[in-house]
C-alpha cells in the first residue's frame, strides 16, 4: 500500500462527541429505568472491499483476525473489536487504541482494491441500558428495535431527522452518531427521558 493511502494517519483520536452535554460520569441520562452513557476511547475504521469475496475474507482475517459479518450483522473478535456490515462493499470496524496500533503494522500489505480509512473523529457512541430503552428510542426511531434488532444485529436508520447507526450487544443498545448531529440527538434523548 502506498504512503498516500487513507490509512497513513493511524494515530488514535478520541474525543467526546457529547461533551459538555454529559455529566461528570459521562452520562447523558441516568435514571432508575434508563441510562445513556457516552462510550469513548474507541477508533472507527472503514474497510472497503472488492467484489472478490475470497480476497475480502482473507484481508479481514489477515488485518483484523475477524470474520466479515453477513448483511445487517456484526461479528466480534473480543469485547473491544467489532466489525459491522454497512453495505456489500463497506464494513465498519470499531476497536481500541492498542488494537489500532496492531492494525497499523499490517496496513502496508492490503490487497489491491481493499482500503481502510480512519474515521475515528466523525462519530460518537452512546450506550443505552435499562428496561425503558426501547420506549425512549421508539419515540424518535421508526425502526422496530424490539422485534427487529436482536443481539448481534446492526442497522443504519434515523433518530428524528438524524442518520444514526444502531446495534445490539447482549441486552444493551448502542447508537453511533455523527458529531454534527450530537446536540440534536442529545436534545431529543434528554427531553424524552424526562417524559418516561
Amino acid at each position: 500500500m502506498s504512503k498516500d493511502s487513507n490509512f497513513e494517519n493511524m494515530e488514535p483520536e478520541s474525543r467526546s462527541t457529547f461533551k459538555p452535554l454529559v455529566d461528570e460520569a459521562g452520562f447523558l441520562v441516568d435514571q432508575d429505568d434508563i441510562s445513556c452513557q457516552e462510550i469513548t476511547g474507541n477508533s472507527l475504521l472503514i474497510l472497503r472491499v472488492t467484489k472478490d469475496s475470497k480476497k475480502n475474507i482473507k484481508a479481514a482475517k489477515d488485518i483484523f483476525n475477524i470474520k466479515l459479518p453477513e448483511p445487517l450483522q456484526m461479528t466480534m473478535r473480543d469485547s473491544s473489536l467489532k466489525c459491522f456490515w454497512v453495505s456489500p462493499d463497506e464494513f465498519w470496524v470499531s476497536l481500541g487504541a492498542q488494537q489500532m496500533l496492531e492494525i497499523e503494522e499490517k496496513s502496508n500489505n492490503l490487497p489491491n482494491g481493499v482500503s481502510i480509512t480512519n474515521n475515528s473523529a466523525a462519530y460518537g457512541t452512546l450506550e443505552f441500558t435499562g428496561h425503558k430503552t426501547i420506549e425512549l428510542l421508539s419515540r424518535w426511531m421508526s425502526y422496530d428495535l424490539e422485534a427487529a434488532l436482536p443481539d448481534g444485529k446492526a442497522v443504519s436508520t434515523t433518530f428524528g431527522q438524524a442518520p444514526v447507526f444502531v446495534y445490539r450487544e447482549k441486552k444493551n443498545i448502542f447508537m453511533m452518531v455523527r458529531h454534527s448531529f450530537s446536540h440534536y440527538v442529545a436534545g431529543l434523548i434528554k427531553d424524552s427521558a424526562k417524559r418516561i
